[in-house]
C-alpha cells in the first residue's frame, strides 16, 4: 500500500492527513489534561492507604472488616503505582537507565487489563526473574510493548483469547521478551510487510499503518532486533531480543 500523499498538487492538505493530524493533537491534549488527573488522584489514594494501614493497627477490627480493609489498602497501592507509571511515561525528556525488563512488563499489562478484559482477552505474564537489566529508556520499552500488545487486543476484538509475555534469557549478552497471542494471525503476504511505512491491515480509519514500523525502529535504535511469526486461525508472536547491561 502506498504512502498516501501530504498534499494535493494544488498544495492543499490531503483530507486524510488533515483528519490525523487533529486526531494527533486531540489526544495531545488530553494526555496534557490526563496529567493533571493524575496529579490529582495522588493525593485521595495517599489519604486512603495510609487510613487503612491505621485502621489495620487496631486489635479489635473485626476479622470481616480487616479483609475488606486490606483489600482496598491493596488496590489503593496498585492505583497508586500504577499512576506514578503514567506520570513518568507522560515525560518528553529521553532517560536512559538500567532497565528492569519484568517491572516494565508488569507495568504495561496492568496498564492494558481493562482494554484487554472488554475484549474478553486474558492476559498472562511469564517471567524470569534472574534476567539482567537493560541499558535503555524505559518509556521506549513501554511504548514498544504497548504497540504490539494494542495490536493484538485489536486483532482480537470479535472473539477475544490469550495475550501472553514471557521474559526470558537468550544469551548471556542478550534477553528476550517474547508476545504471543490466539488471534487470527496474519497472512503469509501481509507478514512479509508488516513493518513497511504506512502498510495495515486495519479498516480504513482505525490506523495510519506507522505503528509496527516506529516499533521496529525504536527496538533497532536501542541495538535490538524484532522477529515476527504467524499463523492464520492460531496466532502470531513477536519476540524482541535486546543486549544485556555489561557487568
Amino acid at each position: 500500500m502506498k504512502a498516501t500523499p501530504a498534499r494535493h498538487t494544488d498544495g492543499a492538505i490531503n483530507e486524510d492527513l488533515l483528519k490525523q493530524l487533529a486526531y494527533n493533537e486531540k489526544m495531545a491534549e488530553l494526555g496534557r489534561i490526563s496529567t493533571g488527573v493524575v496529579h490529582e488522584l495522588n493525593a485521595p489514594l495517599s489519604v486512603i492507604v495510609s487510613a487503612s494501614q491505621l485502621i489495620l493497627r487496631e486489635e479489635s477490627v473485626p476479622e470481616f472488616v480487616r479483609e475488606m480493609v486490606e483489600r482496598i489498602g491493596s488496590e489503593a497501592q496498585r492505583l497508586s503505582q500504577l499512576t506514578r507509571g503514567l506520570l513518568n511515561f507522560s515525560r518528553h525528556e529521553e532517560s536512559i537507565s538500567e532497565v528492569d525488563v519484568n517491572l516494565t512488563i508488569d507495568f504495561v499489562l496492568d496498564f492494558l487489563r481493562y482494554e484487554a478484559a472488554r475484549r474478553a482477552v486474558s492476559l498472562l505474564r511469564v517471567l524470569d526473574y534472574r534476567l539482567p537489566t537493560v541499558s535503555m529508556d524505559g518509556n521506549v520499552l513501554k511504548q514498544i510493548m504497548l504497540n504490539i500488545i494494542m495490536n493484538a487486543l485489536q486483532a482480537m476484538e470479535a472473539d477475544g483469547g490469550i495475550v501472553q509475555v514471557e521474559s526470558c534469557s537468550r544469551n548471556s549478552a542478550e534477553l528476550s521478551i517474547i508476545i504471543s497471542d490466539t488471534g487470527p494471525g496474519i497472512a503469509a503476504e501481509s507478514l512479509e510487510r508488516i513493518f513497511e511505512p504506512y502498510f495495515t491491515t486495519k479498516k480504513r480509519g482505525e490506523g495510519t499503518g506507522l505503528g509496527l514500523f516506529v516499533t521496529k525502529e525504536l527496538v533497532e535504535n536501542v541495538g535490538g532486533s524484532i522477529e515476527v511469526s504467524s499463523t492464520v486461525g492460531a496466532g502470531t508472536t513477536f519476540t524482541l531480543t535486546f543486549p544485556v547491561t555489561e557487568s
